[in-house]
């Protein structure tokens, strides 16, 4: 998984540079862009795999500086040795991006983003059970946890109103909940696809 992450941003950098023709900088204040695509992951000390679906948006504040919002819907993760997975795990990331300054329409950054997760851990049991239950799952309460989120991607801008982008995130956080242990939020994401984008101001002669 994380082999694939490394592949999979390289290769889009290496085209975006590719593509790189145009001598006036297409980020400005104003631009309105969102995006949704899927979201694979791992929880890093676990070495479990995730998957989640997310919801960006996004407000330049200038040609530097935008204003970033992240939701990850959870779809589900995979069971660690001890037995447990992640029900639940919706996050909410909200923060400011810095956009690096070029040329055309390539448009790398770094972000940086508070949020909070609604988690819910279950217990999946491996053994059969020998009463009639219909499962050996345990759930636990759910619980609203913070998290901190660090990312670097890459957005290509197509004239006027698409554009594709990659990112690579970094979440940090712990699961507490009503068990004999805490569970660690540390993950690794990729989110890749096509967004939209509008400019919402009239740009400056």
């Amino acid at each position: 998984m994380k082999s694939f992450l490394v592949s999979a941003f390289v290769f889009l950098a290496f085209f975006c540079f590719g593509q790189e023709e145009q001598n006036t900088r297409f980020v400005r204040a104003g631009i309105l862009s969102g995006g949704a695509s899927l979201s694979p992951g791992v929880l890093l000390q676990q070495n479990v795999s995730t998957i989640s679906v997310p919801l960006t948006g996004e407000y330049y504040l200038d040609e530097y500086i935008s204003i970033k919002s992240d939701i990850y819907i959870s779809v589900g993760s995979g069971i660690t040795a001890d037995s447990l997975s992640l029900k639940t795990n919706h996050q909410l990331f909200t923060g400011l991006a810095y956009h690096f300054k070029t040329k055309g329409n390539l448009d790398p950054y770094l972000c940086f983003q508070p949020g909070i997760a609604y988690t819910q851990v279950k217990t999946e049991s491996k053994v059969p059970q020998i009463d009639q239950t219909p499962s050996g799952t345990i759930e636990y309460t759910p619980s609203v946890n913070p998290i901190l989120g660090f990312s670097a991607g890459i957005n290509y801008y197509f004239p006027r109103f698409f554009h594709i982008f990659i990112e690579a995130r970094y979440v940090h956080g712990t699961a507490l909940f009503n068990a004999p242990w805490a569970f660690p939020l540390d993950e690794l994401k990729l989110q890749f696809g096509l967004g939209w984008n509008m400019n919402v101001l009239m740009k400056k002669s």
